[in-house]
């Protein structure tokens, strides 16, 4: 079967949570040689095509990346990623064939609410496997680098300097949080049991905010004015909307948008944000005024 075509629309300075999964289960990585060989393509992908990693975590059969492309590029940076890995595990292992499932899935995070729980959801991979008791103690993954920072930080994590490609920095301050608190918010997770629920509800956490967008829409047109007549409002809503951890899915559904047209939207509107005070203004208005 011919693999599909990609239809994501890529972006600058977006930030990207990939997985990647072996060829009808099989193991992509075998050993440490293995493992090894592919953080060092982790690296040269950094270099070749402008990505800055800032969690991952290696599993048996899979992977899973978080990524930020300073250029416009995921699709051309993976098949860079995918295909040196394939290519040199082939000839190792002396097999023919594609070594993964599809190419890859890739999912844009537009806030730092999805950004901090994806990350915590990669960290417990191992746990959830049970391959290890706590995540720091799992070698191939970027968690233990975050753990180091702690305070205190476990002894044997004192040496654990993160990599210059692994900006674990950048990552603590766009999510504005410490290595602590991540740590902590970490472990909070490791208790639940069913991680992958517990980063669905996390994701869709809005503090105070409405749950159903129905409403959101009804104190919109109460309070403010009709979307469907002043798109400027709609696009300041909808990028809202994402920021806040809403599902780009559910919002496009609700609106009768395509998830391309809500990402194309909130690309425009952060940049008229940077560029017109009167966005900000607007978009703090229907925050006091409709997301309350």
């Amino acid at each position: 079967m011919g693999r599909r075509n990609r239809t994501e629309i890529e972006y600058k300075n977006a930030i990207y949570h990939i997985i990647v999964k072996g060829v009808e289960g099989i193991n992509i990585f075998t050993d440490n040689v293995d493992r090894n060989k592919f953080l060092q393509l982790l690296q040269k992908m950094v270099t070749s095509h402008k990505i800055q990693f800032l969690s991952y975590v290696l599993m048996n059969t899979h992977f899973h990346l978080l990524l930020k492309t300073e250029e416009a590029n995921l699709s051309q940076a993976m098949q860079f990623l995918n295909s040196s890995y394939a290519h040199w595990f082939n000839f190792k292992h002396i097999r023919k064939g594609h070594l993964f499932q599809d190419r890859y899935k890739s999912h844009l995070i537009l806030s730092p609410l999805y950004l901090y729980n994806v990350a915590s959801y990669i960290s417990l991979n191992p746990v959830e496997a049970g391959i290890v008791d706590s995540p720091e103690e799992y070698k191939w993954s970027s968690f233990k680098y975050y753990a180091s920072l702690s305070s205190p930080s476990p002894s044997r994590l004192l040496n654990y300097s993160p990599p210059p490609w692994l900006k674990v920095e950048e990552f603590l301050k766009f999510c504005d949080t410490s290595a602590d608190e991540f740590i902590l918010f970490v472990k909070e997770n490791m208790r639940n049991k069913d991680v992958e629920k517990s980063l669905n509800e996390l994701f869709q956490a809005k503090n105070k905010f409405p749950k159903n967008i129905e409403t959101i829409l009804e104190k919109m047109n109460l309070h403010l004015e009709d979307i469907k007549t002043n798109k400027n409002l709609r696009n300041l809503l909808i990028y809202l909307l994402v920021k806040e951890g809403y599902r780009i899915k559910e919002v496009s559904n609700f609106l009768n948008l395509t998830k391309q047209a809500v990402l194309k939207i909130c690309k425009k509107t952060e940049k008229d944000l940077n560029t017109d005070p009167i966005y900000a203004f607007w978009l703090e208005t229907i925050k006091s005024r409709v997301l309350s």
